[in-house]
């Protein structure tokens, strides 16, 4: 089935009117005072990116990322011109002649999530060819339902729905001194009441802070039951995560992997023995066919996965239940209203704190708020 046509297209989704978004929360922003209170201030290209791929047989594959702008730009302006012909079917050999025709120039997160939309949407090809759900040419799936935790800045709303736990996004860093820090951890205080004694808590920091601080933040959480610190400081400080291993309780494992835009990124927080918990996002880190390699890199070292963001994604639930036991999603509470769930598929049926499976065999279509954008008559039976 040859490809006859890659596009692109950036739509405004609301991803900066979230209150993750509007409300002050830690970032590797925050040391400058004019970022410091919102994300949305200085936040990279927000828009979500959707691409359609269209093959010979009247078949269309589709996916949805971030990085708005400049990954539809690489799609639009490179890598569609690189598909065109080429048999959608070989998922394995288009997504190395991506990566190689991206290396010269670009490693980075756009330009992963950039090889990450082709390659989801070449996997809903292959299941619709199928005409079975996603789940089912990955393997099939272990399970009907996946047990979810909830990031959320709202946890007493959330109190008492059977998560599997309650993460904070941190508000504070280094910037903020000791008044900074106590607020953090009284944040996490008013989480474990919310939580209640059976359900874990965790916090993520979005790379705001350094080795000393974590380490400070760690110290002051030795009264509460903390399953996990997630992203303390920018991967790319190795050293800095070895020292903070080092020193926190050996309890409590990092939870890192997030801004891993590969298994090459992933490989060397495992190398250096600092990852607890991988994190990655199957739309950032090369997609689906990365996803595979990453989980099965994790499982020789038995380094438990969680994939990031999971419930916004339907490949990674379906990826989750495939190739994980007793897998581990995560459910980011953008409030009853967030227009970014169900933009590719409907939004998930969470029930007590578990997630179902994603079953539709007629895949992937983007949403009302993002059909505006392809103009095409072939939407229409896609």
């Amino acid at each position: 089935m040859k490809i006859l046509a890659v596009t692109a297209r950036a739509v405004d989704c609301g991803f900066q009117k979230q209150a993750l978004q509007t409300s002050r929360v830690a970032s590797p922003m925050s040391r400058f005072p004019q970022f410091a209170e919102r994300r949305s201030s200085w936040m990279w290209p927000t828009k979500k990116v959707f691409l359609r791929i269209e093959t010979e047989d009247g078949l269309t594959g589709w996916s949805c990322t971030n990085g708005g702008e400049v990954v539809e730009l690489i799609l639009n302006a490179h890598l569609a011109r690189l598909l065109d012909g080429q048999d959608a079917g070989d998922i394995d050999l288009l997504w190395d002649q991506m990566v190689a025709a991206l290396l010269p120039n670009d490693r980075s997160g756009f330009a992963m999530m950039a090889v990450a939309a082709v390659d989801i949407a070449l996997w809903d090809l292959r299941a619709k060819r199928a005409a079975v759900p996603l789940v089912d040419v990955l393997g099939g799936a272990r399970t009907d339902t996946l047990r979810t935790y909830a990031t959320t800045p709202q946890p007493d709303a959330l109190a008492g729905g059977a998560w599997a736990g309650l993460k904070a996004a941190a508000p504070y860093g280094p910037e903020a001194g000791a008044e900074g820090l106590a607020e953090n951890v009284a944040l996490m205080h008013r989480f474990a009441k919310a939580a209640g004694p059976e359900t874990p808590i965790m916090i993520d920091a979005f790379m705001a802070w350094d080795a000393d601080y974590a380490l400070r933040f760690a110290e002051a959480m030795a009264d509460l039951p903390l399953a996990w610190l997630e992203d303390p400081l920018p991967p790319n400080d190795i050293d800095g995560l070895i020292r903070l291993r080092d020193g926190m309780d050996p309890s409590v494992p990092l939870a890192l992997g997030n801004f891993a835009f590969s298994r090459s990124d992933c490989a060397e927080l495992m190398r250096a023995g600092v990852a607890g918990i991988l994190q990655p996002d199957v739309a950032w880190a090369g997609g689906i066919t990365e996803a595979l390699r990453i989980l099965d890199m994790a499982a020789e070292t038995d380094t438990p996965v969680i994939l990031h963001n999971t419930c916004e994604q339907p490949w990674s639930l379906s990826l989750a239940a495939a190739r994980q036991d007793d897998a581990l999603v995560e459910f980011v509470d953008r409030g009853a209203q967030s227009p970014l769930y169900g933009l590719i598929a409907p939004h998930p049926d969470i029930q007590a704190g578990q997630t179902p499976v994603p079953r539709d065999a007629a895949g992937y279509r983007p949403a009302e708020v993002a059909l505006s954008a392809f103009p095409s008559p072939t939407l229409q039976g896609a």
